[in-house]
C-alpha cells in the first residue's frame, strides 16, 4: 500500500531528523510531505515507533495516510536523481 506522511513539528531540529528519515522510504511532495510507495505494514510500524521519538505530543503531530497511487500522482513520480539543472 502506499501512504502519505505529512508532518508538523515545531523544533527545527526534529524536523530535520524525521525529513531525513522519511526520504529512506519515500519521495517528498512538499516541503512537510511524503509519499511512499508500495510501502509493508512492518515498515510502517517501524516508522511509527522511529518517528514517535521525535514528536511532542503537546505540539507536534504527524499524519500517516493511506492511499491508492491515481489519487496522488497521475504521472510517474520523479527520482532526485533524474532531476537536472542547466
Amino acid at each position: 500500500m502506499d501512504y502519505l506522511i505529512v508532518y508538523d513539528i515545531s523544533d527545527s531540529k526534529k524536523r530535520l531528523k524525521v525529513a531525513r528519515i522519511l526520504q529512506k522510504f519515500g519521495y517528498r511532495i512538499q516541503y512537510s510531505a511524503f509519499y511512499l510507495v508500495d510501502v509493508k505494514k512492518e515498515q510502517i510500524d517501524y516508522l511509527y515507533e522511529e518517528l514517535s521519538k521525535y514528536i511532542d505530543p503537546k505540539n507536534d503531530r504527524i499524519f500517516f495516510y493511506p492511499v491508492h497511487p491515481p489519487e496522488i500522482f497521475k504521472g510517474y513520480p520523479l527520482e532526485p536523481w533524474k532531476i537536472f539543472v542547466l
